[in-house]
């Protein structure tokens, strides 16, 4: 599992707390269906990937020779209105760890929609898969519980990727939704799914179960601050546990209530489980399968990345009679 060291988070957010938020949907919530939670949260979710720019040619101006090529990495959501977006932190840093050749950087890719026999200047056409990159930085990280903050360099909100396509009916823009969030702790056994673009899929790709637990946790050992030569201490990670098939790819995704369709988590990692051999070899062969289970990064932590920036966000306030804590 790849989940990261903390950067202490500020003390003076909590009586800001309110003001930040953008937006606050106070209504009694009524149940989703799968489809209809997957088309909700559709929009908001983007694809994470490196662009690799050929090198120049040390002997001269011309490029070595090939095209630039684009890397999926994994998943992210869009959080504000100003174009920021959260995903998994080691995402960020599978930028890095590339062993190839090239100038490396950062995209977000906004899905343009699905389109079937679409008319358009009397043409017929079809899309699917597709998407709009955009630079982006990042912004803050959170190495404890393996998320980051990013912005894009191109808003969607604001026009600054311009339009997808004109017709003669009117102007189709990127899609782009800032996600709900919802935090307070969920229930086990409630009803969530994962959306985003795992194993490479440029089309995206959801999977569905239930929270086994909301009660998990990982102790990871941090420095001691001020401590010469190192005194590493335990902190236990507060986290979810979901009975959902996730892979590569799906870091950083938005783990979300099906019912409500808003985001109670961000997905990190699968929990991995060993092959038990029946015969009598080594029983050492480092041989590992997907367990099923599934990591997830409570919501909440993306929220004091919001606020130690002075970010607003919308969140779902659940005044629904389930037993889910009202924040």
């Amino acid at each position: 599992m790849s989940r990261i060291a903390f950067a202490a988070l500020m003390v003076f957010c909590g009586l800001n707390a309110l003001a930040n938020q953008s937006a606050i949907v106070r209504t009694k919530v009524a149940s989703m269906t799968l489809p209809e939670a997957i088309e909700f949260v559709r929009p908001s979710v983007v694809q994470i990937s490196a662009r690799i720019d050929p090198v120049p040619n040390p002997s001269g101006p011309i490029p070595i020779p090939g095209r630039p090529a684009i890397v999926p990495l994994g998943t992210g959501f869009m959080v504000n209105a100003e174009g920021y977006v959260i995903t998994a932190r080691h995402v960020i840093e599978a930028l890095q760890s590339l062993q190839v050749p090239g100038n490396k950087r950062l995209l977000i890719g906004v899905a343009l929609p699905n389109l079937e026999n679409f008319k358009a200047g009397g043409a017929s056409i079809s899309i699917r898969g597709s998407f709009a990159n955009v630079e982006c930085d990042v912004v803050e990280e959170d190495a404890l519980h393996d998320i980051a903050l990013l912005k894009m360099k191109q808003n969607p909100f604001t026009g600054g990727m311009g339009m997808f396509m004109k017709t003669p009916e009117g102007s189709i823009n990127y899609p782009h939704k800032v996600a709900t969030l919802l935090p307070g702790r969920p229930q086990d056994g409630e009803r969530i799914a994962v959306s985003g673009y795992p194993l490479s899929n440029t089309v995206l790709v959801t999977t569905s179960g239930n929270l086994a637990s909301a009660w998990d946790y990982e102790t990871k050992q941090l420095q001691m601050p001020g401590a010469r030569g190192g005194f590493p201490i335990p902190e236990n990670v507060d986290s979810y546990l979901a009975d959902m098939h996730v892979n590569p790819g799906n870091s950083g995704g938005p783990v979300y209530s099906v019912e409500q369709g808003s985001v109670i988590g961000i997905c990190v990692s699968f929990q991995p489980a060993p092959i038990v051999y029946g015969d009598a070899g080594p029983r050492d062969r480092p041989l590992y399968f997907n367990s099923g289970l599934s990591n997830v990064v409570p919501i909440r932590y993306a929220i004091d990345l919001l606020k130690k920036n002075n970010l607003k966000w919308t969140e779902q306030k659940n005044v629904s009679d389930s037993g889910r804590a009202k924040k």
